[in-house]
């Protein structure tokens, strides 16, 4: 009797084990898309910066020259 108590209790904890796993498959298969997205913005965010680095770069030697302040160096 105690075996079977035994058998059954380890049946449940099996059981128990494998609806974690999935559980746990499913929030990592969610965690890896939240990655994938959080990447891409990033992409974009890191794109967006160097295009208006570029732009400020571009007119800081105009805003110079207007002023006069150390034009064509």
């Amino acid at each position: 009797m105690t075996l079977a108590a035994a058998a059954g209790v380890l049946y449940f904890y099996s059981m128990f084990l494998e609806a974690r796993g999935r559980q746990m498959k499913k929030h990592i298969t969610e965690l890896e898309r939240a990655n994938a997205e959080t990447l891409e913005e990033l992409r974009q965010t890191k794109a967006l910066l160097e295009r208006e680095l570029e732009r400020s770069r571009e007119l800081w030697p105009d805003v110079l020259d207007e002023t006069g302040d150390l034009s064509r160096n």
